[in-house]
């Protein structure tokens, strides 16, 4: 039986224009990726800013034995107590990506969430394989606990979050942390997020031709990632292996319709509520990918809300 897909219609006609991507070769999917960067800037897409944030770059010590970890601070000007804390990992498919990838929602965090957001820039796969991403991504949130007197932050309400591929890492951190006795989040928010390097699920079997990425795509960047071992897995590389999801932060969990990477976060957060973890899981219908930040859209403006509005619910304001 063919498979019938219903686009929101704004979505399906900015996903055509995208060129698509081969993640076979991680130089090649760099280089067609700042291609295409630039030339949205060249057509007037300009970086947002906003005048209540200051933007502060830095960099903090990484894991021992590794280079330093460039991270960005989104500060809100004006605020009269410790604000929540919000520590963001870009996507990227662990190939590829920069602060400058999630720059839109870490900025959106601070000025609409009242956050104080910090982005880590962690080390890319092929270079640097799982776990480097990941003990990258803990270092960050470690670094934040313990300046977040400096930052202002208030610890009591510390989340962590990322997309696609930063929503695997934001995943992972919350097991660390709990495994590790880290320091209490709060709040995960994993925003269509990739979970499982099986690739065994209906709508991953269905993606071969998806926009924005495929499930080739997400098979080659497994292999980037996990290098040449992966037959013994680490739930810490692929958070949906793990066997206990109990004792894990309130967890925020978008998926988009026509994504092969639906299945398994949809998966993940039925196995969270199993496990006595209080999950609010949106799939938003007719959309791929990266919608929420991909062009204007109702949809894409309603997911933009959504996930602001529960951030501040969950961290009581």
């Amino acid at each position: 039986m063919e498979l019938r897909r219903i686009y929101d219609p704004t979505i399906e006609a900015f996903a055509k224009t995208i060129p698509r991507l081969d993640a076979s070769d991680a130089e090649k999917i760099r280089a067609q990726v700042e291609d295409y960067r630039n030339l949205m800037e060249s057509k007037g897409m300009a970086r947002p800013t906003d005048i209540r944030i200051k933007e502060i770059d830095h960099s903090i010590p990484g894991p021992e034995g590794t280079p330093d970890i460039p991270i960005r601070i989104y500060m809100p000007k004006k605020r009269a107590e410790a604000a929540p804390g919000y520590v963001n990992f870009h996507g990227g498919g662990f190939i590829f990506g920069d602060l400058e990838s999630e720059h839109h929602r870490s900025l959106l965090m601070a000025a609409e969430g009242g956050a104080v957001t910090v982005g880590i820039d962690y080390r890319l796969a092929p270079e640097n394989p799982f776990p480097a991403a990941v003990e990258d991504c803990y270092a960050g949130l470690n670094w934040v606990a313990e300046n977040a007197t400096q930052l202002k932050i208030d610890l009591s309400r510390l989340a962590i979050g990322g997309a696609s591929a930063g929503g695997n890492l934001a995943a992972a951190v919350a097991q660390m942390a709990r495994d590790r006795s880290g320091p209490e989040i709060r709040l995960q928010m994993l925003m269509y997020p990739v979970l499982d390097d099986r690739c065994d699920t209906l709508s991953m079997k269905n993606g071969e031709d998806s926009y924005i990425i495929t499930r080739q795509n997400v098979l080659d960047c497994w292999r980037h990632y996990l290098g040449q071992d992966q037959k013994n897995v680490s739930p810490y590389a692929a958070p949906a292996r793990a066997t206990d999801l109990r004792n894990l932060p309130t967890a925020y969990i978008m998926t988009c319709e026509h994504d092969p990477l639906r299945d398994e976060a949809i998966n993940y957060a039925i196995r969270l509520m199993d496990a006595g973890v209080s999950v609010e899981l949106h799939n938003y219908p007719g959309t791929v990918h990266g919608f929420d930040y991909l062009t204007s859209s109702d949809i894409s403006t309603r997911a933009v809300n959504d996930e602001v509005y529960a951030f501040k619910r969950t961290m009581g304001f």
